[in-house]
């Protein structure tokens, strides 16, 4: 399985890249065949398990054990919107277990932050498909979308344990610092890809509209059966327009090139019984 060998991978890294390379090794492939939220005993916070496993930054830290890959549906914007056939990247986000989250967590896990210049310039040196992909699908409602993606790399991508420098296995002529980040990226994009929500939503029907409503359990539900597991569905301020979708998961194995298994939101829908499914703008 695909997460094994990216596991396997790092560990045999480790005997390179680590002083303490045999304990690093075993500890990773302890760990990686672990579901995240489940594990028992939990991976020690202070050990190399956690560069295999997406637990806890610090002894003492609650383990961001939840994975959400997350969409948006602009309706309201003549920025941002992205095809009019598909929903655009919002982001790859580590929750609690608990459905709460950390945020912004450099101090606590050591990766550095970037700034949107430097994002760009990274993806178009080392994965330049990905950054064309992304110009088209992972927009931004105010036009800038280096902006948001420096965002959503500072907020949520340094909160992962699997994403440290020390994690990583450069390729491609990379440092591991950019390997973290690179790979970050190529993720969003390669779990964005999975989860082709317009088109699900299209295959019962539902299609965007002006003049009709569509029950949120009718969305829901196609949705989950596609997925797996039960997504939160966001709204609008008023509750009455779709506007977002996050699709959760437990994994195995680091968060690049892992195993992820469905499981259902934490997150009660912000959106009323009966919900516009609006046409972008043109």
């Amino acid at each position: 399985m695909r997460f094994l060998l990216s596991a396997l991978t790092l560990a045999s890294g480790a005997f390179a890249l680590s002083p303490t390379a045999p304990q690093d090794a075993y500890s990773c492939v302890r760990a990686a065949p672990k579901l995240s939220c489940t594990a028992d005993p939990v991976v020690d916070p202070t050990s190399f398990g956690t560069c295999c496993y997406n637990g806890a930054l610090q002894a003492g830290f609650k383990e961001s054990g939840l994975v959400l890959a997350t969409q948006f549906w602009t309706s309201n914007s003549h920025v941002g919107q992205g095809p009019n056939n598909s929903f655009t990247i919002h982001g790859l986000w580590p929750d609690y277990c608990d459905g709460s989250y950390p945020q912004y967590c450099t101090k606590d896990s050591g990766i550095p932050e970037f700034d949107g210049a430097q994002i760009k310039a990274q993806l178009a040196q080392y994965a330049p498909s990905t950054l064309n992909y992304m110009n088209t699908y992972y927009k931004d409602i105010s036009g800038d979308d280096a902006s948001f993606w420096d965002h959503e790399y500072n907020k949520h991508g340094t909160c992962f344990s699997t994403l440290r420098a020390k994690c990583q296995i450069p390729t491609r002529g990379m440092n591991q610092t950019s390997a973290a980040l690179v790979g970050y990226f190529e993720e969003i994009v390669r779990q964005f890809k999975r989860l082709p929500t317009y088109d699900w939503l299209a295959s019962a029907s539902i299609l965007p509209s002006s003049t009709t409503t569509y029950p949120l359990a009718s969305i829901q539900n196609v949705l989950t059966s596609k997925h797996g597991g039960v997504p939160y569905i966001g709204c609008n301020k008023n509750g009455t327009s779709l506007s977002e979708v996050w699709y959760y998961y437990h994994t195995r194995g680091p968060l690049i090139h892992g195993l992820y298994q469905p499981t259902n939101s934490t997150t009660k829908s912000s959106c009323k019984s009966d919900v516009q499914y609006l046409p972008k703008l043109l």
